[in-house]
């Protein structure tokens, strides 16, 4: 058993929260990748991360890689040796490039004759080797949003390298990046001392250790203690802290050791709007709201420091003065909004950009009211309310509040404050914040009408805009969160049950854009692809397997609840023998009818044999019933329709010869094929449905 262990860890000045998570996973993938690539097999990967540390620990590492073979293929026989059948320079010239006698030769018969030919030992590798110089390499490859360079050295890095820990086993590996030597001496956390350097003895007391130093760094556990703080904290005030997980994840990137610590503001901030007070809290200075046990916001805040336990009432006290400072502002934003309606605002949002090429924000209004209009018709929705909150929507963007930074993630919130203030229709108010739903994964959806067509307006106004100018996502390339504007379009038209054509709703957005786009036509088919790719991704989280999403959508994806039903109906027959059956037959169908060169007239006259009048008549009699179950949805009685049909197509194939010579009957049979092609694909492509033999 390999018992060999590796511990690399980088010190450095404080990392951005962000920049930590995804530079500790790429560390773990790449030492994985370049291990394997070296063939050095092991047991697992353990990773530790804090603001000032990235670090791994690998075990059960082999001491070096197996020796291996490798076949050197050299010059043609008759080039290598002299008439008298030594060697000549070529041969020995091949002999000394690779290190080996006479005697260690063979001649290959290959494709273009003999040749010389020699197996040659490489010797493995010690792990040590390879791990000094992944470690060395993987510096200058972790990704990270922005790097710095420091003193005179080339090397690149989100913050100032400061330490270098590399052990195996017991062992320090030596090697030096930039000015950093690596050695097995770590540092404790700032607040113990400056220069509180210590010495990692063994590897398996790597934690234990640096938590003698007050850091833990094992993030989940981390994790788990700020939790616990949070809630005992909060407890002392018989209250419970807001729940906030992604505070808590950032918060636990910000300490290396978590110190629990309880404030109090001026009680008069209560009356401000619960969202204005937690942002305050959360985005300024990364503290965490207390609710009372009726879910009511209490006067006091939990802030988890990375300090010293036992000098908590400098960190408290600080705390305490900034964030009375940052509320009194919000309270002064907030009060003196609320002076100028929100109607009143209309003509600054001229002064807003929105989009270079697309304009201000009162010009996207004005596309989304129009938008509006439209949508209101095909759903019967209150066209006056949707064209006020139309009016209205971008309204608070020119506010004070939303001016500061910190408060920017209440866009559209404000704005429904601001409408209620100005004695606004509710729902029209409510809508003003819905415009933004969903604005994440797994995220709320609007309920009120206007907020659906808002929402809609606003998200299809932006993605038809976008792609009019060239904009479109690529890669990992979105900056206009067009991937998520088209997720949340596709997940209101299916919770809200909404049979909106959305190649209509495109088409009618795009007209917005005729004077910029370059080409109409080539705008909406990318439109229609990019909305092709976001229905496939939301049809698998319904566990709706590939081969049904292609043969639904080959028969149309534009009616997003008709193509789930679809979809949700022909995954359940697919199970059943009968359908099986019926899906070979169209298979052979469709294989036949892609090599018809003409589209004739079907001619029930030509029929010759009584398997073509047999499934004439079957089609006849069951394409009524066919279509009513479609008109109706009842796609479940469409698909036993069309099981019913299996055995006159079976019948049909056994007994007709389709590619006879005679080109009027051949070409007649197969418009019979294609009638029921043509009937038959208004719910799905059958032939794509894919079954393991």
């Amino acid at each position: 058993m390999n018992r060999n262990k590796y511990l690399f860890e980088i010190g450095v000045e404080e990392l951005p929260a962000g920049y930590i998570q995804p530079a500790i996973d790429f560390m773990v993938n790449y030492f994985d990748n370049q291990l394997h690539n070296h063939k050095i097999k092991f047991e697992s990967i353990e990773k530790f991360s804090t603001p000032r540390r990235l670090a791994l620990i690998i075990r059960g590492l082999p001491s070096g890689q197996k020796d291996s073979q490798k076949e050197i293929i050299g010059p043609p026989k008759k080039i290598a040796y002299d008439s008298k059948g030594n060697l000549n320079q070529v041969g020995l010239g091949f002999l000394k490039k690779q290190n080996l006698s006479e005697n260690d030769i063979t001649i290959r018969k290959l494709e273009k004759g003999e040749y010389l030919s020699a197996v040659k030992i490489i010797k493995g590798k010690a792990t040590e080797e390879i791990l000094k110089q992944i470690s060395i390499e993987i510096i200058g490859k972790i990704p990270f949003p922005k790097t710095m360079r420091w003193s005179e050295n080339n090397i690149s890095f989100a913050r100032p390298i400061r330490w270098i820990v590399a052990i195996f086993n017991q062992t320090a590996l030596t090697f030096k990046i930039g000015e950093i030597n690596s050695n097995c001496y770590s540092f404790g956390n700032r607040f113990e001392n400056l220069h509180n350097k210590f010495k990692i003895k063994n590897i398996d007391e790597y934690k234990s250790e640096l938590e003698k130093h007050f850091v833990i760094p094992d993030r989940e556990r981390r994790k788990e203690i700020i939790l616990e703080q949070l809630s005992k904290t909060a407890s002392k005030v018989n209250a419970i802290p807001t729940e906030d997980s992604q505070l808590v994840e950032t918060v636990t990137d910000l300490v290396e050791y978590p110190s629990p610590v309880l404030g109090e503001f001026d009680k008069d901030f209560l009356n401000l709007p619960a969202e204005v007070l937690i942002t305050t809290l959360s985005e300024t200075q990364k503290c965490f709201s207390i609710l009372d046990k009726k879910g009511y916001l209490l006067p006091y805040f939990i802030c988890i420091a990375n300090s010293n336990p036992k000098t908590i009432d400098k960190v408290k006290y600080g705390n305490e003065r900034v964030i009375n400072a940052r509320l009194s502002d919000a309270k002064f934003y907030f009060e003196t909004d609320k002076k100028t309606k929100l109607i009143n605002r209309i003509e600054n949002t001229k002064k807003t950009t929105f989009q270079k090429e697309l304009g201000s924000f009162f010009d996207k209004t004005e596309r989304m009211r129009k938008l509006g209009k439209f949508l209101a018709k095909i759903l019967n929705y209150d066209s006056k309310k949707i064209d006020r909150a139309s009016q209205l929507s971008k309204t608070d963007l020119t506010t004070l509040i939303l001016g500061e930074k910190e408060y920017t993630k209440l866009q559209g919130f404000m704005g429904s404050q601001y409408a209620l203030n100005d004695k606004e229709d509710k729902e029209v108010a409510k809508a003003i914040f819905e415009q933004y739903l969903p604005r994440y994964k797994d995220d709320i959806l609007p309920e009120t009408q206007t907020g659906v067509a808002l929402s809609l307006t606003d998200k299809m106004d932006t993605i038809c805009g976008c792609f009019s100018i060239g904009l479109i996502p690529s890669g990992s390339n979105d900056p206009l969160a067009l991937r998520r504007a088209g997720n949340g379009i596709i997940k209101i038209l299916d919770k809200q049950n909404l049979s909106i054509q959305l190649n209509h709703f495109i088409e009618k957005s795009l007209e917005s854009f005729e004077k910029i786009a370059k080409s109409q036509k080539s705008v909406a088919t990318e439109l229609f692809n990019f909305f092709s790719q976001r229905i496939k991704k939301h049809l698998e989280k319904y566990k709706i397997n590939y081969d049904i999403i292609d043969a639904v959508m080959s028969s149309g994806f534009f009616d997003i609840p008709d193509l789930i039903i679809r979809a949700k109906n022909l995954q359940n027959f697919k199970s059943h023998e009968d359908f099986r059956k019926l899906i070979i037959g169209f298979k052979r169908v469709t294989n036949i009818l892609s090599d018809s060169e003409i589209q004739a007239e079907l001619d029930i006259k030509l029929f010759q044999e009584n398997e073509e009048n047999a499934l004439y008549q079957k089609m006849m009699k069951i394409v009524p019933k066919y279509n009513k179950s479609v008109d109706e949805k009842n796609y479940k009685k469409s698909f036993e329709i069309l099981v019913s049909l299996k055995d006159d197509i079976d019948i049909f194939f056994d007994n007709v010869m389709v590619m006879v010579d005679d080109k009027k009957i051949r070409e007649n049979r197969m418009a019979l094929l294609r009638m029921i092609n043509k009937h038959f694909l208004k719910t799905a492509n059958l032939s794509k449905i894919v079954y393991e033999i």
